[in-house]
């Protein structure tokens, strides 16, 4: 007789408007790796030195994947935080097109005036919840 095997690891997942929640890392993943290769399709095929064309493609197809129901999967972990922000920090060396290791992409960002996604999160956040205070968005408890 053999012994009864372990029951399989169960994940809460939950497919609300096509974005995955759940316990663990499957979220984070899923919306990184998303968003890295809509980035690297764009550094494919977005052979342009305009810098103004590559911000717009980069904010069109790779920021809204990482923004879409951000106030949901919003990570608290700092090394999730910091797998989400790498994404907009490598797009930003390809908007400047500088990849060379001693410059800096805090001065990047600070010169493409972006914030960073975590602020944006924040806001999001924050702008949900007055939404919800002030009944603006039915919520069901």
């Amino acid at each position: 007789m053999t012994p009864p095997s372990e029951p399989q690891k169960t994940q809460n997942i939950s497919r609300s408007l096509s974005v995955v929640t759940s316990i663990g890392h499957l979220a984070y993943n899923t919306i990184t790796n998303k968003a890295k290769n809509s980035l690297r399709f764009i550094r494919r095929n977005v052979k342009t030195q305009n810098k103004q064309l590559k911000e717009a493609a980069y904010r069109t197809y790779v920021r809204p994947q990482v923004e879409y129901c951000s106030t949901i999967w919003h990570p608290w972990q700092k090394h999730l935080t910091h797998r989400i922000e790498m994404i907009q920090r490598s797009a930003t060396r390809y908007v400047q097109n500088d990849y060379h290791y001693t410059s800096s992409v805090t001065n990047m960002l600070r010169e493409l005036k972006w914030s960073t996604l975590e602020q944006l999160r924040n806001q999001a956040s924050l702008t949900m919840l007055h939404k919800i205070h002030n009944k603006q968005v039915n919520v069901i408890l």
